[in-house]
């Protein structure tokens, strides 16, 4: 595991932790809040790999990215769709872009979701797919880390992606 990944997990959970303890005195969160539509930052690591007919490459780069969704509260869970930008100029695949449908279930402030999807950027369209987990900091804050993974086969080159994010949204509930 790379210092950077090992260093966001670490700084994640030293900051959750104490919010944890701050949250059982607020008012308790549940499943609906995780419902509506929301906004984010977040930043991370992109490991990226090429090997083929053009090149051989391996990159590993920070970067930031942005998200927008709409997620709707189904009994136990919580069904929605995000549309995201991954701004790392530095992989094999530059940045992308696409949507994917996420499928999470709440467990207090806590929400495991997984998520699928297309991304779309050069070399060409692929599946994206990941999981991740968010926790509810406040009513309308919350913060997510996120694996997220997708590849390419393109003029005789594949093209690995795999991301870690740590990220803070706005949700307009």
């Amino acid at each position: 595991m790379n210092k950077f990944i090992r260093f966001i997990l670490i700084a994640s959970f030293s900051i959750l932790s104490p919010l944890t303890q701050a949250q059982t005195a607020q008012a308790q969160i549940g499943p609906s809040d995780f419902a509506g539509p929301y906004v984010g930052f977040k930043v991370g690591t992109n490991t990226s790999n090429a090997s083929g007919a053009i090149s051989k490459a391996s990159h590993t780069t920070v970067f930031p990215g942005i998200t927008a969704g709409y997620n709707f509260d189904i009994g136990r869970f919580v069904v929605g769709a995000e549309a995201f930008a991954d701004f790392h100029h530095g992989s094999t695949t530059f940045k992308d872009g696409g949507i994917d449908a996420k499928l999470g279930m709440p467990l207090i402030q806590f929400m495991p979701y997984a998520r699928l999807g297309f991304t779309s950027s050069w070399p060409d369209n692929r599946l994206h797919g990941g999981l991740g987990v968010e926790y509810k900091l406040a009513r309308q804050i919350s913060a997510a880390l996120e694996w997220t993974a997708d590849s390419s086969h393109h003029d005789g080159t594949k093209r690995v992606n795999n991301s870690v994010t740590i990220g803070l949204q706005y949700h307009f509930n």
